[in-house]
């Protein structure tokens, strides 16, 4: 019986289509498309009537209606606020398992220990017109016990969970920066 099989699988192979001896598909799976062709925008074409940057944001606003309108009026511009680093800031620590909770009043460049982890503040900035206002963090948390930081990156005082430290028996996140 092992013979017939062997038989069997020459015969398959003597049988192969043609395309399969050739190398494969010359046409791009026959879609018609040989090529697709780039071209970059220049500063000073014309876009369909829109001028040289394409549609604006009021020439997207203006299109028909298609479902679509609503998401783009609520399409909003990112502000760019200018920071100061200030001298040191506050950091609130939170034992899970306990639930003790400690503000931690760091300085640049310091490191403070609660409960089994190490917070060190490479960094606090807050906004140059607002001192008493957001406070953007750079924290490094080391734990007892291992190697790599549980957590190394900025921090936001307005939305911590936008960079939460993800432990399961602490919680860390910044208050505010010291402006003194």
């Amino acid at each position: 019986m092992i013979p017939l099989l062997r038989a069997a699988s020459l015969s398959l192979l003597l049988v192969a289509p043609a395309w399969a001896q050739e190398g494969g598909f010359d046409d791009d799976l026959e879609t018609g498309l040989d090529e697709i062709i780039i071209t970059p925008l220049d500063e000073d074409a014309d876009i369909g009537g829109f001028g040289a940057g394409g549609l604006s944001l009021e020439d997207l606003q203006d299109l028909p209606n298609g479902g679509f309108q609503q998401e783009l009026k609520d399409i909003t511009t990112e502000l760019q606020e200018k920071v100061v680093s200030a001298a040191g800031a506050t950091v609130r620590a939170l034992d899970k398992l306990t639930g003790e909770v400690a503000d931690l009043t760091l300085e640049t460049g310091e490191t403070q220990a609660f409960g089994r982890i190490e917070v060190f503040l490479g960094d606090c900035r807050y906004p140059e017109n607002n001192p008493s206002g957001d406070a953007y963090a750079y924290l490094v948390v080391r734990a007892q016990g291992e190697d790599a930081p549980v957590f190394s990156g900025w921090m936001v005082a307005s939305s911590p969970a936008l960079n939460a430290m993800d432990h399961q028996r602490y919680d860390i996140w910044p208050l505010s920066c010291s402006t003194s």
